[in-house]
């Protein structure tokens, strides 16, 4: 009997641990898998390398993929989310960062430090957006002039207004493109006080710009009204940076009443030293008015230098056409930040000493 009672006894003890041990084993298997899930929820550094891996060589708009794809899966990751807001505004996309830079802002537990860092980011992203939004530029420009010719003396007013419209931004595979609307209008006046004739012409063009990190290309198409022609302008323009090299294209075309005119320009430049660039170039003309054509076509290499307010170009062409070589001088000096002085004179053919054929302008320039 007391055997009996010892086992009764016994086995009424082992069940009472195994009733408290299930509880306690509940939570050891809890503590055992929730840091795996926290580990499964907030260890992202091994895709976040790769994205920035993605980034670095310039892959930009799978990086942008990835990258929103793992703050799916971690909405309320504040590192993803200034993570984006950066990518978003090298994207040049800075309405979709300052969406994130706003919600990381919205937490109440967010360091000051990381606080005052996304504020200013936050800055960068608006100023950034009133960039993308409409921008208005415009110039006015007195000038005066002389050349060797019989009653050529001028003086002139002109000036352009331009309207770039808000971006859109479209991506390649490795790039983004941001394509920018424009109109463009320009109007100017010259009189010549010898034998009052008044020439002047007005221009409205519109088109569009195409922008990505290394080159532009603008194209528009408008109508050109002065007082003897009337008709339709076209304009191609390309720009692109190849390390310190540049590159320039450019085309004209105007289709008028009699006939048609085109001016062409290719350009060439490299830096040399620290404030000046060395530039190759060509241009070519082309008129054909009421069947009687000419073409020209010029080279030339020139040499334009930066002085903090004053800025300096000159240019030897070599006249293919009429076997001329010419040099153009220009002298900038900003007086004021919204004014320019310019002096240009220029000698149309250094191998003639007698007649000297030249041009002579003074101008100002207003920028508001």
């Amino acid at each position: 009997m007391t055997w009996m009672t010892n086992q009764k006894m016994k086995k009424q003890k082992m069940s009472e641990r195994f009733y408290w041990y299930q509880p306690l084993r509940l939570c050891l298997w809890l503590l055992v898998l929730l840091p795996g899930a926290v580990v499964a929820e907030t260890d992202w550094s091994e895709e976040l390398n790769a994205i920035q891996q993605l980034q670095a060589d310039g892959n930009m708009v799978q990086a942008i993929i990835d990258l929103e794809a793992l703050h799916s899966q971690n909405p309320t990751a504040t590192r993803l989310k200034l993570e984006l807001a950066v990518l978003y505004l090298q994207l040049n996309q800075p309405d979709t960062a300052e969406r994130y830079l706003t919600e990381v802002l919205a937490d109440p537990d967010l360091p000051v430090r990381v606080r005052i860092n996304t504020q200013v980011l936050l800055i960068q992203a608006q100023d950034a957006q009133a960039v993308s939004d409409y921008q208005f530029s415009s110039y006015l420009e007195l000038s005066a002039g002389q050349s060797d010719l019989t009653d050529s003396g001028y003086s002139q007013v002109g000036g352009q207004g331009q309207m770039l419209l808000p971006k859109t931004v479209y991506y390649s595979n490795r790039q983004s493109y941001t394509v920018r609307p424009l109109i463009r209008a320009t109007a100017l006046s010259r009189y010549y006080p010898q034998r009052n004739d008044t020439p002047w012409l007005g221009r409205l063009e519109g088109g569009f710009s195409v922008r990505s990190p290394k080159a532009i290309v603008q194209l528009t198409l408008g109508w050109q009204h002065d007082d003897s022609l009337d008709g339709w302008l076209g304009r191609a323009a390309y720009a692109q940076s190849m390390g310190a090299f540049r590159l320039r294209l450019a085309h004209d075309q105007f289709w008028h009443d009699q006939g048609f005119e085109t001016d062409s320009l290719a350009l060439v430049s490299t830096t040399l030293g620290s404030r000046s660039r060395l530039s190759v170039f060509w241009e070519g003309e082309h008129l054909n008015v009421d069947t009687n054509s000419s073409t020209a076509h010029d080279v030339g290499v020139g040499l334009t230098s930066d002085f903090n307010d004053w800025e300096t170009e000159f240019n030897l062409v070599q006249s293919l056409s009429r076997e001329e070589l010419g040099l153009e001088n220009r002298v900038i000096w900003q007086a004021a930040p919204d004014w320019r002085l310019r002096l240009r004179f220029d000698l149309n053919d250094l191998t003639t000493r007698d007649p000297l054929g030249y041009a002579a302008s003074i101008s100002l320039r207003w920028t508001p």
